[in-house]
């Protein structure tokens, strides 16, 4: 699918979280660190810049949070993704889930027409 003009949005409290840029979020990890994390607005792009500069452990799982609402964006349903919106050209809503386990790329585009998939340890679909 070709998208242009998008933006991403927090599920909870709607706020933008880009820049056209860059996504922000906040990053909490199990034994208690915290910081901010840069991602990439392009989807299937793991280029990430985190504050302060951290690596994350391959599998560990992170706790993503809005750094308007403080909530933490977990998709209800699939506990190991981070759940955000996508809007294009203030029109539509897509729901995008990212894998939240260190290391897997895994990335999907959930639309009324189907699931797309990007990342190099994506699978046909998570439902």
């Amino acid at each position: 699918m070709k998208l242009d003009k998008y933006q991403f949005y927090c599920p909870d409290c709607s706020q933008c979280l880009d820049d056209k840029k860059e996504i922000h979020l906040k990053y909490r990890r199990s034994n208690g660190d915290s910081g901010d994390v840069y991602l990439s607005t392009t989807l299937g792009n793991y280029k990430k810049r985190l504050i302060p500069n951290v690596e994350f452990k391959d599998k560990e799982l992170i706790d993503f949070i809005c750094p308007h609402c403080n909530s933490t964006i977990h998709s209800s349903d699939k506990e190991n993704y981070v759940h955000l919106i996508m809007r294009v050209e203030n029109k539509f809503d897509f729901e995008i889930l990212f894998s939240r386990v260190a290391g897997e790329q895994k990335t999907y585009l959930v639309t009324e027409d189907g699931v797309e998939c990007y990342g190099e340890n994506c699978e046909a679909s998570i439902y």
